[in-house]
Protein backbone atom coordinates (compact mmCIF):
# COMPACT_ATOMS: atom_id res chain seq x y z
CA UNK A 1 0.00 0.00 0.00
CA UNK A 2 3.21 2.56 0.93
CA UNK A 3 4.68 1.53 -2.30
CA UNK A 4 1.45 2.13 -4.50
CA UNK A 5 0.89 5.06 -3.00
CA UNK A 6 4.62 6.57 -3.30
CA UNK A 7 4.38 5.31 -6.91
CA UNK A 8 1.32 7.45 -7.93
CA UNK A 9 3.43 10.44 -6.17
CA UNK A 10 6.01 9.95 -8.37
CA UNK A 11 3.86 9.53 -11.40
CA UNK A 12 2.04 13.07 -9.85
CA UNK A 13 5.32 15.08 -9.33
CA UNK A 14 6.30 13.80 -13.22
CA UNK A 15 3.30 14.80 -14.68
CA UNK A 16 3.31 18.33 -13.12
CA UNK A 17 7.04 18.19 -14.19
CA UNK A 18 6.37 17.44 -17.82
CA UNK A 19 3.06 19.31 -18.31
CA UNK A 20 2.84 22.02 -15.58
CA UNK A 21 -0.27 24.10 -15.04
CA UNK A 22 -0.62 27.38 -15.07
CA UNK A 23 -2.88 28.82 -12.42
CA UNK A 24 -5.91 31.30 -13.06
CA UNK A 25 -6.96 30.12 -16.21
CA UNK A 26 -10.35 31.01 -16.83
CA UNK A 27 -12.70 28.56 -17.83
CA UNK A 28 -13.99 30.14 -20.80
CA UNK A 29 -10.04 29.25 -21.67
CA UNK A 30 -10.21 25.79 -21.22
CA UNK A 31 -12.42 24.74 -24.20
CA UNK A 32 -9.84 26.78 -26.51
CA UNK A 33 -6.54 25.30 -24.60
CA UNK A 34 -8.04 21.56 -25.12
CA UNK A 35 -8.59 21.86 -28.48
CA UNK A 36 -5.60 23.74 -30.06
CA UNK A 37 -3.79 20.71 -27.84
CA UNK A 38 -5.96 17.80 -29.73
CA UNK A 39 -5.58 20.18 -33.27
CA UNK A 40 -1.79 20.00 -32.80
CA UNK A 41 -1.55 16.26 -31.61
CA UNK A 42 -3.89 15.18 -34.46
CA UNK A 43 -1.76 17.34 -36.89
CA UNK A 44 1.23 15.42 -35.64
CA UNK A 45 -0.28 11.86 -37.03
CA UNK A 46 -0.49 13.60 -40.61
CA UNK A 47 3.20 15.07 -40.19
CA UNK A 48 4.03 11.33 -39.19
CA UNK A 49 2.61 9.77 -41.97
CA UNK A 50 1.45 12.08 -45.46
CA UNK A 51 4.17 14.66 -45.06
CA UNK A 52 6.67 12.63 -43.57
CA UNK A 53 6.09 10.20 -46.80
CA UNK A 54 4.96 11.95 -49.29
CA UNK A 55 8.31 12.69 -51.18
CA UNK A 56 9.24 9.99 -50.93
CA UNK A 57 6.32 8.11 -52.44
CA UNK A 58 7.51 10.57 -55.14
CA UNK A 59 10.96 9.54 -55.56
CA UNK A 60 9.46 5.85 -55.57
CA UNK A 61 7.57 6.43 -58.37
CA UNK A 62 9.71 7.77 -60.52
CA UNK A 63 9.78 11.33 -59.46
CA UNK A 64 13.37 13.48 -60.57
CA UNK A 65 15.01 15.72 -57.89
CA UNK A 66 13.19 18.72 -59.85
CA UNK A 67 9.91 17.11 -59.22
CA UNK A 68 10.60 16.70 -55.96
CA UNK A 69 11.98 20.07 -55.41
CA UNK A 70 8.60 21.35 -56.49
CA UNK A 71 6.55 19.31 -54.35
CA UNK A 72 9.03 20.92 -51.21
CA UNK A 73 9.49 24.59 -52.72
CA UNK A 74 5.38 25.22 -53.91
CA UNK A 75 4.01 26.17 -50.24
CA UNK A 76 6.95 29.15 -49.83
CA UNK A 77 6.16 29.80 -53.22
CA UNK A 78 2.40 30.67 -52.92
CA UNK A 79 2.67 32.07 -49.31
CA UNK A 80 5.08 34.55 -50.81
CA UNK A 81 2.80 35.39 -53.63
CA UNK A 82 -0.44 35.40 -52.05
CA UNK A 83 0.13 36.30 -47.96
CA UNK A 84 -0.23 39.97 -47.95
CA UNK A 85 -3.48 39.76 -50.09
CA UNK A 86 -4.62 36.92 -47.63
CA UNK A 87 -3.89 39.11 -44.53
CA UNK A 88 -5.64 42.06 -46.13
CA UNK A 89 -8.59 39.93 -46.77
CA UNK A 90 -8.89 38.08 -43.52
CA UNK A 91 -9.11 41.39 -41.88
CA UNK A 92 -12.74 41.82 -42.40
CA UNK A 93 -13.69 38.37 -41.57
CA UNK A 94 -14.38 35.95 -38.89
CA UNK A 95 -10.87 34.72 -37.97
CA UNK A 96 -12.18 31.06 -36.59
CA UNK A 97 -14.49 30.38 -39.49
CA UNK A 98 -12.17 31.80 -42.10
CA UNK A 99 -8.78 29.37 -40.50
CA UNK A 100 -11.82 26.07 -40.09
CA UNK A 101 -13.24 26.68 -43.82
CA UNK A 102 -9.55 27.16 -45.11
CA UNK A 103 -8.38 24.09 -43.27
CA UNK A 104 -11.59 22.23 -44.73
CA UNK A 105 -10.67 23.40 -48.26
CA UNK A 106 -6.67 22.12 -47.63
CA UNK A 107 -7.21 18.62 -46.32
CA UNK A 108 -9.08 17.78 -48.77
CA UNK A 109 -6.66 16.92 -51.14
CA UNK A 110 -4.98 14.76 -48.52
CA UNK A 111 -8.26 12.76 -49.23
CA UNK A 112 -7.87 12.18 -53.26
CA UNK A 113 -3.76 11.15 -52.65
CA UNK A 114 -5.43 8.16 -51.19
CA UNK A 115 -6.85 6.75 -54.52
CA UNK A 116 -4.06 8.26 -56.77
CA UNK A 117 -2.45 4.62 -57.69
CA UNK A 118 -5.63 3.12 -58.71
CA UNK A 119 -6.43 6.24 -61.09
CA UNK A 120 -3.22 7.17 -62.74
CA UNK A 121 0.40 6.13 -64.06
CA UNK A 122 3.57 6.76 -62.22
CA UNK A 123 4.49 9.40 -64.40
CA UNK A 124 1.01 11.25 -64.04
CA UNK A 125 0.70 10.69 -60.27
CA UNK A 126 3.78 12.86 -60.13
CA UNK A 127 2.46 15.34 -61.47
CA UNK A 128 -0.93 15.24 -60.10
CA UNK A 129 0.86 15.64 -56.77
CA UNK A 130 2.78 18.40 -57.75
CA UNK A 131 -0.58 20.09 -58.54
CA UNK A 132 -1.99 19.25 -55.33
CA UNK A 133 0.59 20.95 -53.37
CA UNK A 134 0.16 24.02 -55.40
CA UNK A 135 -3.43 23.41 -55.21
CA UNK A 136 -3.65 22.61 -51.11
CA UNK A 137 -1.12 25.78 -50.83
CA UNK A 138 -3.70 28.33 -51.61
CA UNK A 139 -5.77 27.80 -48.59
CA UNK A 140 -2.68 27.13 -46.81
CA UNK A 141 -1.79 30.89 -47.28
CA UNK A 142 -4.55 31.38 -45.23
CA UNK A 143 -3.79 29.28 -42.44
CA UNK A 144 0.28 30.13 -42.33
CA UNK A 145 -1.88 33.90 -41.92
CA UNK A 146 -4.88 33.32 -40.44
CA UNK A 147 -4.16 30.44 -37.45
CA UNK A 148 -1.46 32.48 -35.93
CA UNK A 149 -3.64 35.36 -35.38
CA UNK A 150 -6.51 32.72 -34.47
CA UNK A 151 -3.98 31.56 -31.82
CA UNK A 152 -3.44 35.18 -30.84
CA UNK A 153 -7.37 35.71 -30.10
CA UNK A 154 -7.87 33.26 -28.36
CA UNK A 155 -5.31 32.32 -26.23
CA UNK A 156 -4.40 35.73 -24.36
CA UNK A 157 -0.15 36.37 -24.21
CA UNK A 158 -0.31 35.23 -20.40
CA UNK A 159 -0.66 31.95 -21.03
CA UNK A 160 0.35 31.39 -24.89
CA UNK A 161 3.99 30.30 -23.50
CA UNK A 162 2.45 27.11 -21.45
CA UNK A 163 -0.02 26.88 -24.57
CA UNK A 164 2.80 26.56 -27.13
CA UNK A 165 5.14 24.43 -25.06
CA UNK A 166 2.20 21.44 -24.59
CA UNK A 167 1.42 21.85 -28.52
CA UNK A 168 4.65 21.35 -29.01
CA UNK A 169 5.26 18.33 -26.56
CA UNK A 170 1.92 16.62 -28.14
CA UNK A 171 3.06 17.41 -31.54
CA UNK A 172 6.38 15.41 -30.88
CA UNK A 173 4.77 12.52 -29.43
CA UNK A 174 2.46 12.33 -32.15
CA UNK A 175 5.13 12.52 -34.83
CA UNK A 176 7.23 9.87 -33.40
CA UNK A 177 4.87 7.16 -33.03
CA UNK A 178 2.91 7.41 -36.29
CA UNK A 179 6.66 7.69 -37.88
CA UNK A 180 7.47 4.39 -36.51
CA UNK A 181 4.00 3.02 -37.41
CA UNK A 182 4.14 3.94 -40.84
CA UNK A 183 7.54 2.56 -40.98
CA UNK A 184 6.31 -0.84 -40.06
CA UNK A 185 3.69 -0.02 -42.44
CA UNK A 186 5.95 0.36 -45.50
CA UNK A 187 7.71 -2.70 -44.38
CA UNK A 188 4.99 -5.20 -44.14
CA UNK A 189 2.96 -4.21 -46.61
CA UNK A 190 3.22 -4.27 -50.55
CA UNK A 191 4.01 -1.49 -53.01
CA UNK A 192 2.05 0.61 -53.60
CA UNK A 193 -0.88 -0.25 -51.07
CA UNK A 194 1.45 0.61 -47.82
CA UNK A 195 1.73 4.24 -49.22
CA UNK A 196 -2.31 4.20 -49.79
CA UNK A 197 -2.71 2.71 -45.92
CA UNK A 198 -0.17 5.31 -44.80
CA UNK A 199 -1.71 8.39 -46.56
CA UNK A 200 -5.53 6.93 -45.32
CA UNK A 201 -3.97 7.22 -42.19
CA UNK A 202 -2.88 10.68 -42.54
CA UNK A 203 -6.39 12.17 -44.18
CA UNK A 204 -7.68 11.19 -40.66
CA UNK A 205 -5.54 12.94 -38.71
CA UNK A 206 -5.62 16.30 -41.05
CA UNK A 207 -9.55 15.73 -40.74
CA UNK A 208 -9.77 15.42 -37.02
CA UNK A 209 -7.21 18.52 -36.83
CA UNK A 210 -9.50 20.96 -39.16
CA UNK A 211 -12.62 19.46 -36.71
CA UNK A 212 -10.76 20.67 -33.60
CA UNK A 213 -10.47 23.86 -35.49
CA UNK A 214 -13.62 24.53 -35.59
CA UNK A 215 -14.24 25.04 -31.87
CA UNK A 216 -11.33 27.57 -30.91
CA UNK A 217 -13.05 30.70 -30.89
CA UNK A 218 -11.41 34.46 -29.80
CA UNK A 219 -11.91 35.40 -26.45
CA UNK A 220 -11.33 39.35 -25.06
CA UNK A 221 -8.99 39.80 -21.87
CA UNK A 222 -9.09 43.32 -20.20
CA UNK A 223 -5.33 42.53 -19.20
CA UNK A 224 -3.81 43.54 -22.81
CA UNK A 225 -2.66 46.58 -23.39
CA UNK A 226 -3.44 47.65 -27.06
CA UNK A 227 -0.14 48.08 -29.09
CA UNK A 228 -0.10 51.72 -31.70
CA UNK A 229 -0.24 50.98 -35.38
CA UNK A 230 1.64 53.24 -37.55
CA UNK A 231 -0.56 55.05 -39.87
CA UNK A 232 -0.28 57.00 -42.89
CA UNK A 233 -3.05 59.73 -43.67
CA UNK A 234 -4.69 58.16 -47.07
CA UNK A 235 -6.84 60.81 -47.27
CA UNK A 236 -4.05 63.45 -47.07
CA UNK A 237 -2.19 61.38 -50.06
CA UNK A 238 -5.58 60.87 -52.22
CA UNK A 239 -5.57 64.74 -52.27
CA UNK A 240 -2.20 65.30 -53.29
CA UNK A 241 -2.06 62.74 -55.56
CA UNK A 242 -3.69 63.71 -59.06
CA UNK A 243 -1.84 60.76 -61.30
CA UNK A 244 -4.02 57.78 -61.69
CA UNK A 245 -0.35 55.85 -61.06
CA UNK A 246 -0.25 57.31 -57.84
CA UNK A 247 -3.66 56.66 -56.76
CA UNK A 248 -3.52 53.15 -57.82
CA UNK A 249 -0.32 52.58 -55.67
CA UNK A 250 -1.65 54.52 -52.85
CA UNK A 251 -4.59 52.36 -53.29
CA UNK A 252 -2.38 48.99 -53.16
CA UNK A 253 -0.64 50.70 -49.80
CA UNK A 254 -3.91 50.58 -47.99
CA UNK A 255 -4.83 47.15 -49.23
CA UNK A 256 -1.19 45.35 -48.34
CA UNK A 257 -0.37 47.82 -45.20
CA UNK A 258 3.08 49.03 -45.90
CA UNK A 259 2.76 51.71 -42.96
CA UNK A 260 3.57 47.99 -40.65
CA UNK A 261 6.83 48.24 -42.05
CA UNK A 262 7.76 51.62 -40.69
CA UNK A 263 7.13 50.82 -37.05
CA UNK A 264 8.72 49.11 -34.15
CA UNK A 265 7.06 45.58 -35.65
CA UNK A 266 9.44 46.00 -39.02
CA UNK A 267 13.07 45.84 -36.81
CA UNK A 268 12.11 42.26 -35.55
CA UNK A 269 10.82 41.10 -38.56
CA UNK A 270 13.83 41.55 -40.24
CA UNK A 271 15.70 39.78 -37.48
CA UNK A 272 13.74 36.85 -37.74
CA UNK A 273 13.50 36.76 -41.59
CA UNK A 274 17.33 36.74 -41.23
CA UNK A 275 17.20 34.20 -39.11
CA UNK A 276 15.20 32.12 -41.50
CA UNK A 277 17.30 32.52 -44.04
CA UNK A 278 20.49 31.54 -42.57
CA UNK A 279 19.02 28.43 -40.79
CA UNK A 280 17.66 27.36 -44.15
CA UNK A 281 20.79 27.23 -45.82
CA UNK A 282 21.95 24.22 -44.46
CA UNK A 283 18.64 22.46 -44.47
CA UNK A 284 19.61 21.08 -48.19
CA UNK A 285 23.00 20.00 -47.33
CA UNK A 286 22.44 17.86 -44.18
CA UNK A 287 20.86 14.66 -45.98
CA UNK A 288 23.66 14.53 -48.23
CA UNK A 289 25.81 15.43 -45.70
CA UNK A 290 25.25 12.14 -43.49
CA UNK A 291 24.70 10.07 -46.11
CA UNK A 292 27.05 10.40 -48.49
CA UNK A 293 30.20 11.81 -46.29
CA UNK A 294 29.29 10.40 -42.70
CA UNK A 295 28.23 7.35 -44.27
CA UNK A 296 25.31 6.61 -41.63
CA UNK A 297 23.20 4.28 -42.37
CA UNK A 298 18.76 3.95 -42.28
CA UNK A 299 18.55 3.06 -38.61
CA UNK A 300 21.41 5.40 -37.26
CA UNK A 301 19.71 8.63 -38.99
CA UNK A 302 16.00 7.68 -37.71
CA UNK A 303 17.43 7.09 -33.90
CA UNK A 304 19.24 10.73 -34.45
CA UNK A 305 15.77 11.66 -35.75
CA UNK A 306 13.89 10.33 -32.58
CA UNK A 307 16.34 11.73 -30.47
CA UNK A 308 15.65 15.28 -31.79
CA UNK A 309 12.09 14.84 -31.07
CA UNK A 310 12.64 13.32 -27.62
CA UNK A 311 14.41 16.34 -26.55
CA UNK A 312 11.34 18.50 -28.32
CA UNK A 313 9.22 16.80 -26.34
CA UNK A 314 11.22 17.63 -22.78
CA UNK A 315 11.81 20.80 -23.74
CA UNK A 316 8.63 21.64 -25.34
CA UNK A 317 6.61 21.17 -21.53
CA UNK A 318 9.07 23.55 -20.15
CA UNK A 319 8.68 26.51 -22.29
CA UNK A 320 5.72 27.55 -20.51
CA UNK A 321 7.91 28.43 -17.14
CA UNK A 322 10.92 29.68 -19.47
CA UNK A 323 8.78 32.04 -20.93
CA UNK A 324 7.52 33.11 -17.73
CA UNK A 325 11.05 33.61 -16.59
CA UNK A 326 13.39 34.84 -19.52
CA UNK A 327 11.14 36.06 -21.35
CA UNK A 328 9.69 35.24 -24.93
CA UNK A 329 12.25 37.55 -26.55
CA UNK A 330 15.21 35.90 -24.50
CA UNK A 331 14.01 32.46 -25.52
CA UNK A 332 14.00 32.78 -28.59
CA UNK A 333 17.09 34.25 -29.03
CA UNK A 334 18.88 31.57 -26.74
CA UNK A 335 17.09 28.74 -28.78
CA UNK A 336 18.49 30.50 -32.05
CA UNK A 337 22.07 30.77 -30.72
CA UNK A 338 22.03 26.75 -29.28
CA UNK A 339 20.33 25.71 -33.18
CA UNK A 340 23.57 26.65 -34.17
CA UNK A 341 25.38 23.82 -32.71
CA UNK A 342 23.66 21.46 -34.64
CA UNK A 343 25.29 22.47 -38.19
CA UNK A 344 28.52 23.16 -35.77
CA UNK A 345 28.63 19.88 -34.15
CA UNK A 346 28.09 18.05 -37.40
CA UNK A 347 30.74 19.34 -39.52
CA UNK A 348 33.37 17.92 -37.06
CA UNK A 349 31.40 14.35 -36.86
CA UNK A 350 33.06 11.41 -38.03
CA UNK A 351 30.21 8.86 -37.38
CA UNK A 352 27.70 8.82 -35.40
CA UNK A 353 28.38 10.21 -32.25
CA UNK A 354 28.17 14.17 -33.02
CA UNK A 355 25.21 13.63 -34.97
CA UNK A 356 23.83 11.66 -32.18
CA UNK A 357 24.93 14.70 -30.00
CA UNK A 358 23.51 17.08 -32.53
CA UNK A 359 20.12 15.77 -33.14
CA UNK A 360 20.22 15.84 -29.12
CA UNK A 361 21.06 19.77 -28.54
CA UNK A 362 18.69 20.57 -31.74
CA UNK A 363 15.88 19.10 -30.61
CA UNK A 364 15.84 20.83 -27.15
CA UNK A 365 16.69 24.20 -28.96
CA UNK A 366 13.92 24.04 -31.53
CA UNK A 367 11.59 23.33 -29.23
CA UNK A 368 12.74 26.98 -27.32
CA UNK A 369 12.69 28.42 -31.00
CA UNK A 370 9.38 27.03 -32.07
CA UNK A 371 7.30 27.92 -29.33
CA UNK A 372 8.77 30.94 -27.77
CA UNK A 373 9.20 33.08 -31.96
CA UNK A 374 5.89 33.61 -32.62
CA UNK A 375 4.65 34.49 -29.08
CA UNK A 376 7.64 36.95 -29.07
CA UNK A 377 6.34 38.29 -32.82
CA UNK A 378 2.60 39.04 -31.25
CA UNK A 379 4.10 40.65 -27.86
CA UNK A 380 4.40 43.50 -30.56
CA UNK A 381 1.27 42.81 -32.92
CA UNK A 382 -2.05 45.29 -32.09
CA UNK A 383 -5.01 43.06 -31.42
CA UNK A 384 -7.08 44.71 -34.06
CA UNK A 385 -3.95 44.20 -36.95
CA UNK A 386 -3.04 40.48 -36.48
CA UNK A 387 -3.79 39.02 -39.94
CA UNK A 388 -1.76 42.76 -41.81
CA UNK A 389 0.73 42.21 -39.38
CA UNK A 390 1.80 38.18 -39.84
CA UNK A 391 0.98 38.42 -43.45
CA UNK A 392 4.42 40.39 -43.52
CA UNK A 393 5.92 37.94 -41.24
CA UNK A 394 4.93 35.03 -43.62
CA UNK A 395 6.11 36.99 -46.78
CA UNK A 396 9.68 37.65 -44.66
CA UNK A 397 9.93 33.89 -43.98
CA UNK A 398 9.51 32.34 -47.07
CA UNK A 399 10.90 34.38 -48.76
CA UNK A 400 14.18 33.74 -46.70
CA UNK A 401 13.19 30.09 -46.99
CA UNK A 402 13.46 30.09 -50.60
CA UNK A 403 16.85 32.18 -50.62
CA UNK A 404 18.53 29.79 -48.50
CA UNK A 405 17.10 26.68 -49.42
CA UNK A 406 18.83 27.97 -53.35
CA UNK A 407 22.35 29.78 -51.83
CA UNK A 408 22.65 26.71 -49.14
CA UNK A 409 23.88 24.38 -51.99
CA UNK A 410 25.72 26.73 -53.65
CA UNK A 411 28.17 28.24 -51.18
CA UNK A 412 28.53 24.35 -49.72
CA UNK A 413 29.68 22.91 -53.37
CA UNK A 414 32.07 26.22 -53.48
CA UNK A 415 33.71 25.45 -49.85
CA UNK A 416 33.04 21.93 -49.02
CA UNK A 417 30.33 20.83 -47.63
CA UNK A 418 32.09 20.43 -43.77
CA UNK A 419 32.99 24.07 -43.86
CA UNK A 420 29.48 25.07 -44.90
CA UNK A 421 28.24 23.39 -42.26
CA UNK A 422 30.51 25.36 -39.46
CA UNK A 423 30.19 28.19 -41.29
CA UNK A 424 26.29 28.02 -41.42
CA UNK A 425 26.45 27.36 -37.08
CA UNK A 426 28.19 30.22 -36.75
CA UNK A 427 25.51 32.62 -39.13
CA UNK A 428 23.01 31.13 -36.74
CA UNK A 429 24.73 31.66 -33.72
CA UNK A 430 25.43 35.29 -34.87
CA UNK A 431 21.74 35.47 -35.94
CA UNK A 432 20.27 34.75 -32.38
CA UNK A 433 22.72 37.53 -31.16
CA UNK A 434 21.42 39.57 -32.89
CA UNK A 435 17.84 39.20 -31.75
CA UNK A 436 19.06 39.52 -28.08
CA UNK A 437 20.47 42.64 -28.53
CA UNK A 438 18.88 44.28 -30.76
CA UNK A 439 15.15 42.72 -31.25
Amino acid sequence: MIKTHRTRTKIRKLLAFLFPVQAGVPDNLRSNIRHLIWDIGWFGLLNGTTLSFMTIYAARIGANTNQIGLITAMPAVINLILALPVGSWLKNRPIDKSVFWSGVGQRLFYFLMIFLPWLLSDHLQVWVLILFTLLMSIPGAAIAVGFNALFAAAIPARFRGVVAGRRNAVFAITSIVSTLVCGQILTVLPFPFSYQVVFAIGFVGALMSVVHLKFVHPVTDEYEAEIKTPTINFDELNQKSKRIFNKVWITIQRKLHFEILRGSFAWSLGLLTIFHMVHYLSIPIFPIFTVNVLGLTDSTLSLGNALFYVTMFFGSTQVGKLSNLMGNKKLTGIGICMLGLYPAFLSFAQGPFLFYLASFLGGFAWSLVNAAMINYLLEKVPQTERTGYLAWFIVGANAAILVGTLIGPVIGNVTGLTIALLLFGILRTIAGLALLKWG
